[in-house]
């Protein structure tokens, strides 16, 4: 597959989207059909922390939407207090390996948006969780390329 034909194009922007969304997916696409290796990780490695941007600030805005909608008020007009099944997950996350349990695990396990989701809810310094994210993406893509070389 040449890098510069339409199908190869079309490879690369496939790769990139999907890193952004499951990077496991990217990364095995583009470790199956990319022939230049640095190329692939690149692209994927791309992809990756780029939708790490799209869903840690266009997550954090549908968040603070989502709670406004769905917010129950009492009969003062506050908002009601939940201590719902996510609220103890999140809390027992927290105590057993906090942001940085979270940050290794969304780009390869859970997915990029769940992980983002979740660490904006836990981190209020976005561009923190941006940069943790783009390391783990990084260190994750260049694991599996060393696996795969083997």
């Amino acid at each position: 597959m040449g890098v510069l034909t339409d199908e190869g194009f079309l490879h690369l922007v496939g790769i990139f989207l999907l890193s952004g969304v499951k990077f496991l997916g990217g990364l095995i696409w583009a470790i199956a059909f990319v022939e230049n290796d640095l190329l692939g990780w690149f692209i994927s490695a791309l992809g990756g922390i780029f939708g790490s941007f799209v869903w840690i600030f266009l997550g954090h805005w549908i968040q603070q939407k989502w709670v406004e909608f769905s917010t129950s008020k009492n009969k003062y007009g506050t908002p009601a207090k939940r201590f719902s099944k996510k609220n103890r997950w999140l809390v027992k996350v927290k105590q057993k390996g906090g942001v940085y349990l979270l940050v290794f695990l969304a780009p390869f396990i859970i997915s990029i948006p769940v992980g983002c989701l979740i660490l904006t809810s836990m981190e209020s310094n976005r561009y923190r969780i941006l940069l943790l994210m783009s390391i783990s993406v990084l260190m994750w893509g260049t694991g599996m390329y060393l696996v795969a070389a083997l």
